[in-house]
């Protein structure tokens, strides 16, 4: 095929670059194809068929497709998450890198604005895509039927096998400071600060003593942010710097912070800033094991189940919303294969029975800080491995036929919008039928 001889015809890491396709006023450069194609090569570790370089430009095509309607029908895109979106991606990176942002514009050979000026048509354009996808699937909706007709649609071989699943609930207490820990931790900030102000360098400071230790290896600097970005407390404190000036005293859930402006872009800003975290003591650990134990008993005093147990109490955000069940990744069902569990709560279920409930274990959360919490188990569920069925894996059918649904959404509303625009290929893709089916206007 042409495609695969023009390619092949280059120098192994050349790119020759040109114009593979038009979309209204948008164009497609052969570069961003070999780039994304040497990507996926990468993840795969392996030889890739030269037909995913027509997948590639398919999709590529459909989103300018939804680009090129967004811009002809002038759908509105907003500046400030614009700039919210490329600061936080640029602090990701920056990250990375040794030396923070420096260290980033010397690897790129640019400085930080440039990199934002490169980077920031096309965060706005991914932005336009996102909006019209969700434009194009907003009305879908899913019934009893659709759900029936999906399973009733697929082949009895092809029927999936669930391995051993379970519904596994958790309620999570972390310690509470104390107030005698708060006011330690108030009087070394208190400290810190009048050191500040009568003329030691805020920067060592930070390296020295702040909590925060992601930043404070940088003096403090956080890089840059935009509203909404940080907890109300720091932000309002943030915003009201002044330069050289140092804040007051600025308490958030994370402790005792003081602030020092950097610099400021518009509506973003960058500071430094100390955090003097309260700490817990063996005390407050125990205050919170008893704490869980009496939630328990109540639990098992049929007072309230574990589910409203964990919705009131738990201190985990990520699940106490649900009531404290733990979801499967890729569907959001409560229902979780036991290989996907995470191996603490694998073997802490190992030898229970539906409806028991594991002693109160102490556990350290994720996070920088090691913060230590008591956490309980609650088995709700157990399935053996067994061939799916509506009865059972109603949940996950119906989270596979509304995937479905929207997929077809979106491809009924390209197709409409594809054929109002103008839309050119190279004749080297002359034979990717996915990609020259964009073409037919019928």
């Amino acid at each position: 095929m042409l495609a695969q001889q023009s390619v092949r015809a280059q120098k192994p890491g050349q790119v020759i670059d040109q114009v593979v396709a038009v979309v209204g006023s948008n164009v497609i450069m052969q570069s961003e194809i070999e780039m994304e194609f040497r990507q996926i090569d990468k993840e795969f570790e392996g030889d890739l068929p030269d037909t995913m370089r027509c997948a590639i430009l398919q999709q590529k095509i459909q989103d300018y497709i939804l680009l090129t309607k967004a811009q002809l029908d002038s759908v509105p895109v907003n500046e400030d998450r614009v700039e919210a979106e490329l600061e936080k991606r640029i602090r990701y990176f920056a990250r990375q890198f040794p030396g923070g942002e420096k260290g980033m514009e010397e690897f790129y050979g640019k400085s930080i604005s440039q990199i934002k000026s490169d980077n920031r048509e096309k965060i706005r354009q991914s932005m336009l895509i996102q909006e019209m996808q969700g434009k194009a699937m907003k009305d879908v909706k899913i019934t009893p039927n659709d759900v029936r007709r999906f399973y009733n649609e697929i082949p009895t071989d092809s029927i999936p096998f669930y391995s051993a699943e379970v519904e596994v609930a958790q309620l999570v207490i972390e310690p509470k400071v104390s107030a005698e820990a708060k006011q330690i931790a108030y009087e070394k900030i208190t400290e810190l600060r009048n050191r500040i102000v009568n003329g030691d360098n805020f920067n060592t400071l930070a390296v020295l003593y702040s909590d925060d230790k992601a930043s404070a290896t940088n003096g403090g600097e956080l890089g840059y942010f935009g509203r909404g970005e940080m907890v109300p407390e720091f932000e309002a404190a943030a915003y009201r710097l002044k330069p050289d000036s140092i804040s007051k005293i600025i308490e958030t859930k994370y402790g005792y912070h003081i602030l020092k402006l950097v610099d400021r872009k518009g509506d973003n800003i960058n500071v430094r800033h100390i955090l003097v975290r309260p700490q817990i003591f063996k005390s407050d650990v125990q205050k919170a094991r008893t704490t869980i134990d009496s939630i328990v008993w109540l639990v098992k005093l049929d007072s309230l189940t574990f589910e409203e147990a964990a919705k009131k109490f738990s201190d985990d955000e990520d699940t106490k919303g649900n009531g404290g069940f733990i979801t499967e990744g890729r569907t959001g069902t409560s229902r979780v294969p036991v290989d996907e569990l995470d191996k603490q709560i694998y073997f802490r279920l190992d030898g229970m029975k539906p409806g028991d409930i594991t002693e109160p274990e102490l556990i350290t959360l994720a996070g920088p800080d090691k913060q230590q919490a008591w956490r309980v188990l609650y088995l709700k569920t157990e399935y053996k491995p067994h061939r799916a069925n509506l009865r059972d894996d109603y949940q996950k059918f119906q989270a596979m036929a509304n995937q479905r649904k929207q997929s077809q959404a979106l491809v009924d509303y390209i197709s409409r919008a594809r054929k109002e625009l103008y839309i050119r290929i190279s004749p080297q893709y002359s034979t990717c039928r996915g990609v020259q089916q964009l073409l037919i206007k019928k």
